[in-house]
């Protein structure tokens, strides 16, 4: 298979194969979509990759055969057995027989923001797509959680992301050498904790290191370095976050109402794009990319 980069990837969201039918969807989750499918034998060409990063669990055994940086690999998945599709890999598939599958997309912000966090790259191999999950591995599992959430109770969503933020780090940790967390102290020092305190009272106000240096009872210099320590940031970062935090439940409950600047002003930002560099820096979408996955 020789993949033409002219070609843009395709969106699990709005393209299903002409053998397969989507049964069930998910609806209103920010960032991933979940989508139970069943079908029969066929293939398809993804030249340009997918858009979206692809956890596919097997309901039912499967034989396929996946072409992959010009090999073809023929892979048997047992029931409950799973596959990852890295986003924007060119790939093929071919399977054989009655498939039942359930797919969990991440959208690309969505992965590449856990990966971040954990110190990992999103960018995995396209030979990732060869390779299988056994059927008890803690990622299979959490999707059978997910699957639930289909139903729509109460909470659904809130569930969803936490289940796939999970499903992300499994991931990751599988197919990444990820380098071992040093050890945390048992808790943050009660210095850095009155800190974070005067953070969260004054979350609109501007703060000074002085001040916050003063109400841990410190210098300026030995509160810096005890509280990125404690915390993995610098303290003007860790307010930023806190402040992006925010801005996020603003946005989610008020988005509507009000205005992307009238939020910004309510976080202690300088002015709506103040607001949208930090946004985009620590999450990795913009304000209103946010709001507009929060709206469907």
């Amino acid at each position: 298979m020789k993949p033409s980069p002219a070609l843009p990837p395709v969106d699990m969201e709005t393209y299903v194969p002409a053998a397969i039918t989507v049964v069930r969807r998910s609806s209103g989750w920010p960032g991933i979509l979940l989508h139970e499918r069943h079908g029969s034998s066929g293939e398809v060409q993804y030249p340009g990759g997918i858009r979206q990063h692809i956890f596919y669990r097997f309901l039912k055994p499967l034989r396929s055969d996946v072409l992959v940086d010009g090999g073809v690999k023929s892979v048997s998945y047992r029931a409950g057995e799973a596959r990852f599709t890295p986003a924007g890999q060119p790939v093929a598939f071919r399977w054989s027989g009655e498939v039942r599958v359930l797919m969990l997309g991440f959208q690309p912000w969505f992965f590449e923001r856990v990966a971040a966090e954990i110190g990992a790259t999103a960018a995995l191999p396209g030979a990732t797509n060869a390779l299988k999950l056994a059927k008890d591995h803690p990622a299979c599992a959490l999707m059978e959680q997910l699957r639930c959430e289909l139903e729509n109770p109460a909470g659904a969503s809130l569930v969803a992301e936490g289940l796939a933020r999970a499903i992300a780090v499994l991931l990751l940790r599988q197919f990444e050498k990820l380098p071992r967390a040093r050890a945390a102290e048992a808790a943050p020092p009660v210095a850095v904790l009155r800190a974070v305190e005067l953070m969260r009272r004054r979350l609109a106000a501007p703060l000074t290191l002085e001040e916050l240096a003063e109400v841990a009872g410190l210098s300026p210099f030995h509160f810096a370095r005890q509280f990125k320590t404690a915390t993995g940031h610098p303290p003007h970062d860790y307010l930023v976050r806190l402040r992006v935090d925010r801005a996020q439940e603003l946005i989610r409950h008020h988005g509507r109402e009000w205005t992307m600047a009238a939020i910004a002003q309510e976080t202690g930002f300088a002015d709506q794009s103040h607001m949208a560099r930090h946004f985009k820096r620590v999450l990795g979408v913009s304000p209103r990319e946010f709001a507009d996955a929060e709206s469907r």
